[in-house]
């Protein structure tokens, strides 16, 4: 089977003015026409999304921003593969090339990286809805598991791409997240962060008093120049919340803005602990894993 048509081939090289007067206009309005098209989807489909992508109510300006911009370069990238693709093949055509076994080619591999692509359609949707729902932005602290509840990866979250989350654990190590293995999602500092501490002090210590300096040094610290623009709900004694075989367990709870928790929790402790040896009051303290 020959490549090029035969009257087209002899026209070419025999007669290009003729050649040229006959298909350049029709390349040139296939490419145009393709540029022009895929701007017109693209303003369309982005005036859509920026409707769908509303300003979030624990969300700034800038974040909304973020994620238009990401699903800007996706559509961008995507409509431009698509529609060039589509324009080269017709420009082909139009220089007499038999395009017919090369479609016939292309489907075959094209059926081939399908069946072998799924995961990554996978992670493409996923992250496409991630964005869209505000799921997660950089600079938070989250956690990825199963739906059994195994932590996959955690960290604070370095960039978000349509196919993969990057995470930099607290011990500075970088993850990978594929976004269409991401099952759970715990997000530990969207709007705010928590302090859940739960102290354990002697039976014989006086409750009542135990919560006004508890509550009095939270409120020192909403007071404070520094660590008051980081809390949000001052530390509190929220309960008493069970007997031990060691004592009598207080749980404190207070708010903080999103990744100062550790901040306000430590200088919360410190002072706890002086004001403590100077009331003498001795406490045990439990490791808390449901620091937010």
């Amino acid at each position: 089977m020959n490549i090029f048509a035969a009257t087209d081939a002899i026209t070419i090289f025999n007669n290009p003015r003729k050649w040229t007067s006959t298909h350049i206009v029709n390349i040139i309005v296939i490419i145009v026409g393709a540029w022009i098209i895929r701007r017109i989807i693209v303003a369309i489909t982005m005036g859509i999304l920026k409707q769908v992508v509303k300003k979030h109510r624990f969300a700034t300006e800038s974040d909304r921003k973020k994620r238009i911009a990401t699903l800007d370069n996706l559509l961008n990238t995507a409509s431009k593969i698509t529609l060039y693709s589509i324009a080269a093949i017709m420009v082909v055509d139009e220089l007499g090339i038999n395009t017919a076994p090369l479609l016939a080619s292309a489907g075959i591999v094209g059926v081939a990286i399908g069946i072998g692509s799924q995961s990554l359609i996978k992670d493409f949707t996923n992250g496409l809805f991630i964005i869209l729902e505000n799921q997660y932005r950089v600079g938070d602290s989250v956690s990825f598991g199963t739906a059994s509840g195994t932590v996959q990866a955690s960290g604070v979250v370095q960039a978000i791409t349509v196919r993969t989350t990057i995470l930099r654990d607290i011990n500075g190590n970088i993850h990978h997240v594929p976004n269409g293995s991401i099952i759970v999602t715990t997000n530990k500092t969207f709007d705010l962060s928590g302090i859940n501490e739960d102290i354990t002090v002697r039976f014989n210590t006086d409750i009542p008093k135990l919560e006004e300096l508890i509550n009095k040094i939270g409120k020192e610290l909403e007071d404070d120049d520094v660590y008051g623009k980081k809390i949000k709900k001052a530390p509190y004694m929220a309960q008493v919340a069970k007997f031990s075989d060691q004592g009598i367990v207080i749980k404190v709870l207070g708010d903080t803005t999103p990744g100062t928790n550790l901040a306000v929790r430590t200088e919360l402790l410190k002072r706890l602990h002086k004001a403590f040896i100077k009331e003498h009051i001795t406490p045990f303290l439990q490791a808390s894993e449901d620091i937010k």
